[in-house]
């Protein structure tokens, strides 16, 4: 069998730093930059037919209107969650949303002629390794009540890739989660960038749910990363593509849209990505799944 490539965005806004924002981080998101940066993403995917995962924060897809009808629940949870959902909803308020409402971003997703993904990354962002069960079912409670493309989610990312409470996404209908490789420190993986003989991942066992492979992080151009030259990036995905088709194993790479709106030069890897995805697709080397897709091939297998 050919090789399973996965390809799925984490889609955060300013929830996905709600905890750290600052100056860059308001110029960065902005919702002019945000707006760009999936156009574009969607361009490339497009171009090049390559169907994807976009994980939302369920709060960052609602329009103003449906996030006001939805605000008071926040509320509520920020008396449990104040350091992360305090100064979210203070930036709202200051700023009038600018880069918390992303439902042009989601509405984009849902109407491209590629048959795209869209799934939950979570509510409102809170690390749910930071959240007892109570806190997690509101989160799910609230997602049920959202308006709009996300509510067809059934499969779930992780905020921050902090992996608990798996058995309340399964009362909820969810299919599967991305799960996480063990915690690194920013320079080993930094480091990793430059590693051309790491292997692709295997089908792992089913749990309540789908475990989905953590993947590979897409190069996000910024800082010391943008040390890592493209040509090198592409040939770690060349690398991991050919390793994994004679094995029916697994490629999984992930980013964030916001990684594209911060530092575009992160396009330039993505289009890498795509240009080997479907020249391995079209000599019959892979095949390309949606989150989604994956967690159904699975089932059929076991």
């Amino acid at each position: 069998m050919p090789a399973r490539f996965i390809l799925s965005f984490d889609c955060e806004g300013k929830w996905g730093v709600a905890d750290e924002l600052g100056p860059r981080q308001r110029r960065d998101l902005s919702d002019e930059r945000l707006r760009g940066a999936y156009g574009s993403i969607l361009e490339i995917l497009e171009e090049y037919d390559i169907p994807a995962t976009f994980a939302f924060v369920g709060a960052f897809t609602q329009p103003p209107a449906a996030f006001a009808r939805i605000r008071p629940a926040i509320e509520n949870l920020c008396r449990r969650a104040p350091a992360y959902l305090g100064p979210a909803l203070h930036d709202i308020d200051e700023t009038m949303g600018a880069g918390w409402h992303g439902h042009d971003c989601v509405r984009a997703v849902a109407q491209s002629r590629i048959a795209h993904e869209v799934a939950l990354h979570g509510v409102t962002h809170v690390p749910w390794t930071a959240i007892d069960a109570d806190f997690a079912e509101t989160e799910l409670q609230i997602f049920e009540k959202l308006e709009g493309p996300i509510l067809a989610s059934r499969t779930f990312v992780y905020p921050r890739n902090l992996v608990a409470h798996t058995d309340i996404l399964a009362r909820h209908g969810f299919e599967g989660f991305r799960t996480a490789k063990r915690a690194r420190t920013r320079l080993s993986s930094f480091l990793s960038e430059f590693n051309l003989f790491e292997g692709p991942e295997v089908v792992l066992p089913r749990g309540e749910i789908v475990t989905i492979p953590a993947g590979f992080f897409l190069n996000w151009r910024s800082g010391l990363r943008r040390l890592v030259p493209e040509w090198l990036t592409r040939q770690r995905i060349k690398r991991l593509l050919e390793a994994a088709a004679p094995t029916d194993a697994v490629v999984h790479y992930w980013l964030h849209p916001e990684n594209v709106a911060s530092a575009p030069l992160t396009l330039g890897n993505l289009r890498s990505l795509a240009r080997e995805v479907a020249a391995a697709r079209d000599a019959g080397a892979c095949e390309t799944l949606t989150q989604i897709d994956y967690c159904r091939r699975v089932e059929q297998l076991v």
